[in-house]
């Protein structure tokens, strides 16, 4: 299982948020959302499947995203300012 940052940005469009983050549900269970525009998803598919799935899935309801990136983060990432119960769970997705 990899570790992908998504940015997104669905320009104050609460239906297209909520049909995202369905989405997310979907195929990656285990995810934090690290601000309004950032979440950190645990998955077993590429960052490219997974910015198509999202995409796809606001396509199927006739929305969009202004913005939606998806990389992979490695294991040595690096972090300040996370809650400490986001420094856990990145630490216990990472494997430290």
């Amino acid at each position: 299982m990899s570790l992908c940052l998504v940015l997104h940005d669905f320009a104050g469009d609460g239906a297209a948020e909520k049909a995202c983050f369905d989405a997310v549900y979907e195929i990656a269970p285990e995810h934090w959302r690290v601000t309004p525009g950032a979440t950190l998803v645990a998955t077993g598919v590429s960052p490219r499947y997974l910015r198509d799935h999202l995409l796809g899935a606001l396509r199927a309801q006739g929305l969009a995203a202004r913005m939606l990136f998806a990389a992979r983060i490695e294991p040595d990432a690096a972090a300040h300012g996370l809650t400490a119960e986001g420094e856990a769970w990145l630490a216990e997705v990472l494997g430290e």
